[in-house]
């Protein structure tokens, strides 16, 4: 037998301790978002985040707040030590955004730590140094009343965790998501972040939660947003949402904050997704800025060690209050009025008439064979040989509630969406356009300046060669901001603004993708096509003349891959003939 004997050991100390640390400091924005956290229990009015690579080389977070004395500033460097819970009851009726003790001893286990902290007037400032965990150093310091916590080198005694980070642009914006989160929960509390010396982000302080988003996105999101109020005894939600006229591809504009604190919660988004019902397309996601407060006895928040996740104590109330909050909101009358006027109100007594139907008087027992709905395995996917234009050309029909193409051939009838037709066409032109060096550009009359979000410059920057392949051609304006002078040629201006703001945001998420080789940068290449192809395509309920429909209906069979769309919906349905006479009983 084998002896497993003496393999069971305890770690060293310092071991174990980068080990806990991994738990709360996953990357860069969890050492800012602690840190912001720290300051606001503070009772901060004012906090400066700086970095310097994305914050792998140098964090700095300066606040206003309560500060500490020398004593205190020792023992926050422990584990374990905290000034927000006395005793095991406390943790169910947290109100602060930090509690476990953990914060400083975690980023100090991994980092060069710089702490300068000094308490009211009246007290001497302490300063400080840490080096992996170690027992610190204390230096003599002047400082005004407040805190500044300076993280250098993170990860620097870790490398396996340091080669997980992304670029440092990529790690910028996920910072400056992280921040500008907590602005929204605290309007009252100014914010300044700077990359490398310069302004990112800035929030002055604030009255209302409308001013704070002006701030950061510009008052024309502010004024169009729609208010977002409900409750339910003590549970109260508002906040603001957008219209249909302000939707994007992914959750960039998605804020949901609980008793201040940011969260991600499966809960809370499916709440969303089902109180706003068919507001929005599907695959669109709307601007969400929306505040969930309630008593702290009723939310856990000790159930992830970042913070991030909470769980309710009735969560069927939460998700009702605010669905209903959002599905209020989301009505056709928050955008266009529905009321009929009088002219165009019919009148009671000239109703429509009762459409006959065919099933009218008949039970469906009556005629068993008749009646029976096209079998489901009448619909298969249509193989590709099926459809060859030189074997078997498809004559085009009609169009369908402005929807589908009806098609037919000797053997078949078709329904063809004309959405995702067009969009496996445009996709197989633009992969190919970005292959060949990029297609045809069309320059705008008046270069349009886009604001961007924090971070989101430098990743457009950095991004400048792919962008051009795609068609954008910008320039840098500013901080948080750059000038789109080109757009694809097939995108009109309105469309191009929303599909240039959706590649961003896929360039956000990737680390270098200029420099991607290989299957990674065909995965790449393949999001940005089919994100940008989906914007250009023609819509559904979008009337077509003939001309257009027989267009794409031979383009699309020209197409490598025909059958479905580049996010795998399926494009054509076919009913075999002889299966529509069975149907009928004609077989």
């Amino acid at each position: 037998p084998c002896d497993i004997m003496g393999r069971v050991r305890i770690l060293e100390r310092s071991e174990s301790e980068r080990i806990a640390a991994g738990e709360v400091i996953e990357r860069p924005a969890s050492v800012v978002r602690e840190l912001v956290e720290n300051a606001l229990d503070a009772g901060a009015r004012r906090i400066e985040v700086d970095l310097r690579r994305g914050g792998m080389d140098e964090i700095r977070v300066a606040d206003d707040g309560e500060g500490m004395d020398r004593d205190d500033a020792l023992l926050a460097l422990r584990r374990h030590a905290t000034s927000k819970i006395a005793r095991l009851e406390d943790l169910a009726r947290i109100r602060t955004l930090g509690f476990r003790g953990e914060a400083l001893p975690s980023i100090a286990a991994v980092s060069r730590l710089d702490l300068l902290t000094a308490p009211p007037p009246g007290g001497s400032a302490t300063h400080l140094i840490s080096k992996g965990g170690g027992k610190p150093e204390v230096q003599p310091a002047s400082r005004a009343r407040g805190t500044t916590v300076t993280v250098m080198e993170l990860f620097y005694n870790t490398p396996a965790r340091r080669k997980f980070l992304k670029s440092p642009a990529a790690e910028s914006a996920r910072i400056s998501e992280v921040v500008i989160a907590e602005m929204l929960g605290r309007p009252e509390v100014a914010f300044v972040l700077r990359h490398e010396g310069r302004e990112s982000a800035a929030a002055p302080r604030a009255g209302s939660l409308r001013e704070r988003i002006a701030a950061l996105w510009g008052t024309d999101l502010a004024e169009r947003l729609v208010p977002c109020e409900a409750s339910a005894g003590a549970v109260q939600v508002h906040g603001f949402v957008s219209g249909p006229d302000d939707s994007w591809a992914r959750r960039r504009r998605w804020y949901l904050l609980v008793n201040g604190r940011p969260v991600r919660d499966r809960l809370l988004n499916h709440a969303v997704i089902h109180g706003m019902g068919d507001a929005l397309p599907k695959g669109r996601f709307p601007a969400l800025f929306l505040l969930l407060d309630l008593p702290a006895a009723e939310v856990d928040v000790n159930v992830h060690p970042a913070k991030a996740e909470v769980r309710f104590a009735d969560p069927k109330r939460i998700h009702a209050v605010i669905a209903g909050a959002l599905r209020q909101a989301s009505r056709p009358r928050s955008y266009v009025s529905t009321a009929p006027s009088p002219a165009s109100a019919p009148a009671e007594d000239h109703a429509p008439p009762h459409r006959w139907s065919v099933r009218d008087g008949l039970r469906a027992a009556d005629t068993p064979d008749l009646f029976d709905p096209v079998p489901a395995d009448a619909t298969d996917r249509v193989a590709e040989s099926d459809l060859s234009p030189a074997g078997r050309p498809l004559a085009v029909l009609a169009q369908y509630r402005e929807c589908f193409i009806v098609a037919h051939d000797a053997e078949s009838l078709y329904l063809i969406d004309q959405h995702v037709a067009h969009e496996r066409i445009l996709y197989e032109a633009i992969r190919r356009d970005l292959c060949e060096g990029g297609g045809d550009r069309q320059s705008l009359l008046f270069p349009r300046p886009v604001e961007l979000a924090a971070g989101r410059g430098a990743v457009a920057g950095e991004s400048h060669d792919l962008l051009g392949r795609l068609g954008f051609e910008v320039e840098p304006f500013g901080d948080n901001a750059v000038l789109l002078r080109q757009v694809p040629a097939f995108l009109a201006e309105g469309s191009a603004l929303a599909a240039f703001r959706d590649v961003l945001e896929i360039l956000c998420d990737l680390e270098r993708p200029g420099t991607a080789s290989g299957e990674a940068a065909d995965r790449i290449q393949h999001r940005l096509a089919a994100t940008v192809a989906c914007h250009a395509a023609v819509k559904i309920h979008f009337p077509l003349t003939r001309e257009k429909m027989e267009y794409l209906v031979t383009r699309l069979f020209e197409c490598d891959e025909p059958l479905t769309c580049p996010h795998g919906r399926r494009v054509v349905a076919r009913w075999a003939h002889d299966d529509l006479l069975r149907t009928f009983g004609r077989a």
